[in-house]
């Protein structure tokens, strides 16, 4: 029996490593193009903005699959529907090796953008399934790390195969990445429905969408859309900020795209911490810091090292809300929409991916107007809003605890009446 637990415990370790590290495929295949944007602007001879949209286009395209094709499978078989779209996350990326015109490689960045918010959510659907579930909240967050950490390593690694070789070079990585992942990850995954599938009683199109009509569910789609799109108008352009305004070269570039990442795991592991700590409560001031850190940007990037030390502490707080807003999807769903419970899973990458899609649509725009030194002030804009939604949120959710405690006390008091 102890072998067979052993060998049980190591098995399922093996599969939340490998879950996290799909979760690093996906977002080094969206997260890479930041760091080589100048390169690939040169390698196909178009405008350094143009291709700084395919980061939006990448989250947009994501931010809208992502919940259809959750709803649209939510009946399936999640192996298979896994296995689908494994296939055409690495169809896309071979695509993109072979892409000579801006066409071809919008179309093979779409492609596995269309499958990365599902493949993240249906990750997190395994996770109750191969661990205990007093170690289930953990592991969630170390396989959402795994997308983030994608920043750390992915970024940099992708700047580097384009200093040395191209920019192809990059892609071939993320390439390789998805195919062996795929073809380790898929016979390790168990068969069954699943604890998420199997607390879902009636997973019908109506019943998940009603989800959708909470003002909770609502605000915070909003406020996480708002606090991606307030750092992401700025880092799409780091890779020529740090060129062109800091003064950085390539060497330099890399580096200081390591250390953002870096910042970023820090970002992944405050969160934890704010949101057992604090909650909800936190969000307001932290998205205040942040809003006053990105408008400090214009005069700090001139500077030198004390821009690069600006530029960490937005890393800082970059994904600080994370594991708050996630928890809050989860318990509203299981709480009051059971039947939604792995649609609710697909709610953080939908609206990520949306707000990085606006932050970059933005940076574009801000870019042409007043140049890279603009886009910090621009991120400002949005990061306030989401303090205002947070603040919201936080008003929103306590007096729904009011409203659910005096129910419970009505329905106790009646309870005890004699009969």
């Amino acid at each position: 029996m102890d072998t067979e637990n052993r060998t049980s415990r190591k098995r399922n370790a093996f599969a939340t490593a490998l879950l996290t590290t799909l979760a690093f495929a996906l977002g080094f295949a969206e997260f890479v193009l930041i760091g080589i944007t100048p390169d690939v602007a040169e390698g196909l001879g178009e405008p350094l903005t143009l291709i700084g949209d395919l980061v939006g286009y990448y989250a947009l395209a994501c931010a809208v699959a992502t919940p259809i094709v959750a709803l649209a499978t939510a009946r399936a078989d999640r192996f298979k529907v896994m296995a689908a779209l494994l296939v055409v996350f690495n169809a896309g990326n071979l695509l993109t090796l072979f892409a000579d015109g801006y066409a071809l490689l919008l179309v093979s960045r779409v492609l596995p953008a269309v499958t990365s918010g599902t493949l993240l959510a249906l990750a997190l659907t395994y996770v109750p399934d191969i661990v205990a579930p007093k170690r289930v909240a953990a592991v969630l967050g170390f396989v959402l790390a795994g997308f983030s950490v994608s920043s750390v390593v992915g970024v940099p690694i992708g700047a580097t195969l384009a200093d040395l070789f191209d920019w192809k070079a990059a892609y071939a990585c993320v390439l390789v990445l998805g195919l062996a992942v795929s073809a380790v990850l898929l016979p390790t995954l168990p068969r069954t429905p699943g604890h998420a599938r199997a607390e879902s009683a009636d997973p019908t199109l109506r019943s998940q969408l009603r989800l959708l009509a909470d003002g909770r569910v609502l605000t915070n789609i909003a406020m996480i859309l708002a606090g991606a799109a307030s750092t992401y108008v700025f880092y799409t352009y780091l890779a020529p900020v740090l060129a062109d305004v800091v003064g950085l070269d390539a060497a330099g570039t890399s580096l200081v795209l390591l250390l953002f990442g870096a910042a970023c795991v820090g970002s992944n592991l405050l969160s934890g911490w704010v949101a057992g700590r604090f909650g909800l409560r936190a969000l307001p001031a932290a998205f205040a810091v942040h809003a006053a850190l990105l408008a400090l940007l214009a005069v700090s990037l001139p500077a030198g090292a004390v821009g690069i030390a600006n530029i960490l502490a937005v890393g800082l707080l970059m994904y600080v809300m994370n594991s708050t807003v996630q928890m809050l999807f989860q318990s509203v769903a299981r709480t009051d929409y059971p039947s939604a419970l792995t649609f609710s899973a697909s709610l953080h990458p939908m609206s990520f991916n949306a707000g990085i899609a606006l932050g970059s649509f933005a940076g574009g725009l801000v870019v042409n107007a007043g140049g890279l030194l603009a886009t910090g002030p621009a991120g400002a804009l949005f990061a306030l809003a989401a303090a205002a939604l947070a603040l919201a949120l936080v008003r929103m959710t306590a007096r729904r605890s009011v409203e659910s405690a005096a129910e419970a006390a009505r329905t106790a008091a009646t309870a005890r009446e004699p009969r």
